[in-house]
């Protein structure tokens, strides 16, 4: 079932790399770090997968999911921990606090959270990133327009 289900998390997520955004961020101490976001409609997540995670298909709920790579000295990243803080902003300049939840995929790990939104809405999302060992927050913002499909 374990295979089955991080197979189904592969081929939903390979769907959306044209999607798929990351900013670069480093440290004070040169360390660099890649967040990587992405945000869908919740109703492409298969029912098994979001069933798994507690996550609700509708088509009125988008899904945001954001991972953080380090960058290693032999020019490999390795994903790793982070404390994510944000929050949506609509149209008309109401807040709401996103809570993350983190999954583990070995070697993967990345953070979902789900938001509402109407049909053509622009949310813009501002994300507080804490990975693991880091005291000062990659701060990003960004924008995306929901559709349902």
């Amino acid at each position: 079932m374990r295979t089955l289900l991080m197979l189904s998390l592969a081929l939903l997520f390979s769907g959306f790399a044209a999607a798929e955004q990351f900013k670069q961020f480093s440290t004070a101490q040169g360390v660099k770090y890649d967040v990587h976001y992405s945000a869908f409609v919740s109703t492409f997540l298969q029912p098994a997968v979001a069933k798994q995670y507690g996550l609700t298909r509708s088509q009125a709920i988008g899904v945001l999911n954001v991972s953080v790579l380090k960058h290693l000295a032999e020019g490999k990243t390795e994903a790793v921990g982070a404390v994510i803080e944000g929050k949506v902003t609509n149209d008309v300049q109401q807040n709401t606090f996103l809570g993350f939840q983190q999954i583990i995929e070995n070697p993967a790990i990345y953070y979902l959270a789900q938001t509402q939104f109407r049909e053509g809405e622009v949310l813009t999302f501002n994300l507080s990133v804490y990975p693991e060992g880091v005291r000062e927050p990659f701060n990003l913002r960004f924008t995306h327009t929901f559709y349902n499909d």
